[in-house]
């Protein structure tokens, strides 16, 4: 049976991305945007819709 060549030990130079909690807990949300964001997606989803215009 043949062993695979992995190599468990390789260190990468790239540094680790870490999240401080403050950052999460401090963090403001910007629900007006989210809000522009889902009434735009949804206006040109009605916009473009072409299923009634098939049947």
């Amino acid at each position: 049976m043949e062993t695979p060549n992995q190599h468990y030990d390789t260190v990468s130079d790239d540094p680790l991305y870490t999240i401080d909690w403050s950052d999460i807990e401090n963090a403001e949300n910007d629900y007006e945007n989210y809000l522009d964001a889902i009434e735009t997606f949804f206006r040109d989803d009605f916009e473009n819709d072409t299923l009634e215009d098939e049947i």
